[in-house]
C-alpha cells in the first residue's frame, strides 16, 4: 500500500515532466509554408487571374511554457517573377522598415500530444506596424519527432488593416492594372520538430 502510494504521485510527475518537455518545438523552415492568394483585376475591367505566392524564408518555435512564435522574412516571397518579388518588397511591405511579420499564438500543451485533432487556434498577426487578432480552425498531427499545424480553411486578412492599400495600388499602376483587391486568403502548412 506504501509503495502505491508513494509510486502514484513519481507517475504523475513523470508525466507532468513529459508534457512539458514536449512543448519546446522549432520550426522547419524547410517542410513549412505560408501561401498568400493575390488577385488581380486587369485594366479591362472584366477579366481578373488568381495566384498564389509563398514565402521562402520561416523560422520560430514553441517555448516551454506554450507559446508559439512564426516569423516570416517578407523579402523572401515568392511570386515567380523577380521584379515583382522585388516591387512587393519595396512597395506593398516596405522591408526596409518591416522586414518581417511575426504570428504568435498560445498553444495549450495537449494540442501538441500524438495524434490528431482539429481546434480553433487563436493568433496574433504583427505586420508593417499594426497587430491584428483572428481564429483559425487548424489541423494539428503529431507524432514522436514532428507537429504539423495546418489550416483546415482559408484565414481571410484585409490588407486595409495593415494599412497596405497604399502599396496595392502602386503595384497595380506599375503592372497596367485596374485593381489589386484587398483581401487576400492565406493558408499555412507548419512543420515542428521535437
Amino acid at each position: 500500500m506504501y509503495i502505491r502510494n508513494f509510486t502514484a504521485p513519481v507517475l504523475a510527475l513523470a508525466l507532468i515532466g513529459s508534457s512539458f518537455n514536449a512543448l519546446a518545438l522549432d520550426v522547419d523552415g524547410s517542410q513549412s509554408k505560408v501561401n498568400i492568394v493575390s488577385t488581380k483585376v486587369l485594366a479591362d475591367g472584366k477579366s481578373s487571374v488568381a495566384e498564389i505566392f509563398t514565402f521562402d524564408s520561416l523560422s520560430g518555435n514553441v517555448d516551454d511554457s506554450g507559446k508559439a512564435s512564426v516569423t516570416i522574412d517578407l523579402a523572401a516571397i515568392q511570386t515567380g517573377i523577380d521584379i515583382r518579388n522585388e516591387r512587393m518588397g519595396e512597395y506593398l511591405f516596405e522591408t526596409d522598415r518591416y522586414p518581417e511579420a511575426t504570428i504568435t499564438a498560445q498553444v495549450p500543451d495537449t494540442a501538441l500530444a500524438s495524434g490528431n485533432q482539429t481546434m480553433d487556434l487563436e493568433l496574433t498577426v504583427d505586420m508593417h506596424g499594426k497587430q491584428m487578432m483572428y481564429t483559425v480552425p487548424v489541423m494539428v498531427a503529431g507524432d514522436a519527432s514532428t507537429v504539423m499545424v495546418t489550416t483546415e480553411e482559408p484565414l481571410l486578412i484585409d490588407a486595409a488593416s495593415f494599412e497596405l492599400q497604399g502599396g496595392l495600388g502602386k503595384l497595380a499602376e506599375l503592372a497596367g492594372l485596374l485593381h489589386i483587391p484587398a483581401m487576400v486568403p492565406v493558408t499555412f502548412s507548419l512543420s515542428f520538430t521535437r
